[in-house]
């Protein structure tokens, strides 16, 4: 049987958007995929001619780049380059729509696409508040369309290898959970539109990598088979306050799963994380811990809990599960997409609205005990 493909429009030309645009275009074979494939069909930007540079690109990678094997086998034959996103939301040549845009516009663009009738992978943060995130699901459920937040990490080899882990019982009930992501990032030496300065863009730590240490609360915590509780909630936040623009400098908050335990989430643009424990999961019978960096990492180490006061200390073991080489990471997510879009499916089952509302939430809750206000974000989001 031939592999389904996927017709995909893209809008925005930024990094984020053509580093999606490669993995799409990476032989499938490498990642032992054969059910799927894709096509980009469309190529939404400001203008014509940065939608066409966009492609251009595409279409000439380098010596050795992974990717050349879609410029060669057809997977931009039918590419469109549009001067503007409207223009691959009524492309009749595309099934589904990437949103690499700024975080304040992802709530515009997605809703615009849906309404063209467009199945959505939007990039995370999903939305700027849990209203908008309503709304989006509200419409793609009203008319039948596949959603997706794009947690690229939920489909990395090594977030299925975690997950057999928790599945097989061994590490007992969870007791405490930590995950932190952490960077130096010299906020001082930025424009003021910088898109971590900016609040206009969603700027701060919170937004842009909050998802990352909430990914693995919810697969180590939330998706864990001793968790009964769908709804947690934070419980403690602090911000600190970068005086320039008023974005968050950092953000801590914890969160409780109702009858089983606490967790402990950081953003941080002040200081670099620590290299091999960027999430820890304490269990009944041992520890679970991820090294850094939170949003691709390859290995994980298992650490049985030592016989009481010390007499005998267990060794660890080391597990690596990097991304197949030649892919980037994100292919996988499109696998996903496809898959589901194949199968008549609107929602992911790994990746599913209700969770990605559950993080919404967190996030709305941090930043209302810290900066508090959404309306400049909100406010330049049609500019």
């Amino acid at each position: 049987m031939s592999p389904y493909t996927l017709q995909w429009g893209i809008i925005a030309t930024g990094n984020i958007s053509g580093q999606f645009a490669r993995d799409l275009l990476v032989d499938p074979s490498s990642r032992e995929v054969s059910d799927v494939t894709h096509q980009i069909t469309a190529v939404g930007s400001r203008s014509v001619e940065s939608a066409q540079r966009f492609i251009d690109g595409l279409k000439n990678p380098g010596e050795g780049d992974s990717w050349e094997w879609g410029s060669k086998n057809g997977k931009l034959d039918q590419v469109r380059a549009h001067g503007s996103y409207d223009g691959v939301y009524n492309d009749p040549n595309v099934d589904a729509i990437y949103v690499g845009t700024p975080h304040n516009l992802h709530y515009k663009n997605t809703k615009d696409a849906l309404l063209a009738g467009k199945h959505v992978l939007c990039e995370k943060p999903f939305t700027i508040d849990i209203d908008e995130l309503e709304d989006l699901v509200a419409i793609a459920r009203e008319k039948n369309l596949f959603l997706m937040e794009a947690v690229w990490t939920r489909f990395h080899p090594i977030a299925y290898a975690v997950e057999e882990v928790l599945k097989s019982g061994k590490l007992g009930k969870p007791k405490r959970f930590a995950a932190d992501f952490s960077m130096e990032y010299d906020l001082d030496s930025k424009p003021d539109s910088n898109q971590f300065v900016d609040p206009a863009l969603g700027g701060g730590s919170l937004l842009d990598m909050g998802p990352y240490p909430s990914v693995w609360a919810m697969l180590l915590v939330h998706r864990n088979p001793h968790n009964q509780d769908q709804n947690p909630k934070v419980v403690s936040s602090y911000q600190s306050i970068y005086p320039r623009s008023g974005v968050d400098l950092s953000s801590r908050w914890i969160v409780k799963w109702e009858g089983l335990c606490h967790g402990q989430l950081v953003t941080d643009l002040t200081n670099s994380g620590l290299r091999e424990n960027t999430a820890a999961l304490q269990c009944e019978e041992g520890d679970l811990i991820i090294e850094y960096p939170p949003q691709k990492p390859e290995t994980f180490h298992i650490m049985p809990r030592p016989d009481r006061y010390l007499a005998s200390v267990k060794e660890k073991t080391t597990h690596h599960h990097p991304v197949h080489q030649g892919n980037h990471g994100m292919s996988y997510e499109a696998d996903e997409v496809a898959r589901c879009i194949r199968d008549g499916k609107i929602e992911s089952d790994r990746m599913p609205l209700e969770e990605s509302k559950v993080v919404q939430r967190w996030f709305d809750s941090v930043r209302k005990n810290g900066i508090s206000s959404t309306k400049d974000m909100k406010g330049s989001a049609g500019q």
